[in-house]
């Protein structure tokens, strides 16, 4: 038993040496770990301080992310047998990651994430760290920094689109929803502008907390995004649809009763159920446009 923690101590040690080092987790893949050794290593981790582990773990999520799906179970999912050395890498340091982040909410953890996001100019680690604002973790500070991000148009729309989706969770949804649809305009026609709408307004029942201007802003450029699609494509903005009803309280959000006779498919509902969806969206707003419009 002694030498086992001696071992693991020798280990925690290389694992967070100054400088260089401290970036790199490769000990966790180091063959011939065994079992105990790569949870001890997890364990020892998750009693270090955020902060001081917190770049590590960041490059090991974006150096060592899966380029395949990966589903192990368990405990201890990094010790799976058939996973490969930089999957054990990435479960071991996902693990340490989402414990630290999911504590109750720690000032000094968001402020770490923070600082490592005005660092870091790699797209990977933005998302990574924005998400960590977006889900765990928050300070005020974030909120001009994340706010620059989301205004700068030279940034890469999916790190603009998270920034402001950030801003209208954390902080005023009226303040940014402006911003936020000239960002889900940004993107490209078609699928990219129908999820980056989804994606941005995902807000719940604080949608109906929009001012009036900004909720016919919402209305006007969500049913806009809808009528560019060619038919062929309507149910690509199924989910927009959805959302559009939800604002406006209408009963099913557009969505037809799916126990009509066309929509019953050998593997669920057919093609028609969310095409219909659509096109009842597009009805709806072609005999109430003059309400929606902005003035």
């Amino acid at each position: 038993m002694k030498s086992f923690i001696a071992a693991i101590v020798v280990l925690s040690s290389v694992l967070l040496l100054d400088g260089a080092e401290n970036s790199k987790l490769d000990i966790w893949s180091k063959e011939g770990l065994t079992q105990k050794e790569r949870t001890a290593l997890v364990e020892e981790s998750k009693k270090r301080s955020f902060a001081e582990i917190a770049p590590a773990l960041l490059k090991a999520l974006v150096d060592y992310h899966p380029f395949y799906g990966i589903n192990p179970i368990g405990d201890t999912p990094w010790n799976d047998e058939g996973l490969t050395g930089r999957d054990r890498v990435y479960l071991m340091a996902s693990a340490v990651w989402h414990h630290h982040l999911a504590s109750s909410d720690d000032l000094s953890k968001a402020k770490a994430l923070l600082a490592l996001l005005k660092d870091s100019s790699h797209m990977g680690e933005r998302a990574i760290l924005i998400s960590a604002l977006l889900n765990y973790q928050w300070c005020p500070e974030a909120e001009n920094v994340l706010l620059e991000i989301a205004k700068n148009t030279k940034e890469d729309n999916s790190i603009r689109r998270l920034s402001v989706e950030t801003l209208l969770s954390r902080c005023d949804l009226n303040t940014y929803m402006p911003l936020a649809v000239e960002i889900i305009l940004a993107h490209k026609t078609g699928l990219d502008r129908c999820q980056a709408f989804n994606f941005t307004t995902n807000q719940g029942n604080r949608l109906f907390s929009l001012s009036e201007q900004n909720k016919r802003r919402f209305l006007a450029e969500g049913f806009g995004i809808i009528n560019e699609l060619p038919e062929k494509d309507l149910q690509t903005a199924y989910f927009v649809a959805r959302r559009l009803g939800f604002v406006l309280r209408i009963e099913s959000e557009f969505a037809p009763d799916q126990k009509g006779e066309k929509f019953q498919g050998k593997h669920g509902l057919t093609d028609e159920f969310f095409i219909d969806t659509v096109k009842n969206a597009v009805t709806w707003y072609s005999k109430h446009e003059k309400e929606v419009k902005l003035n």
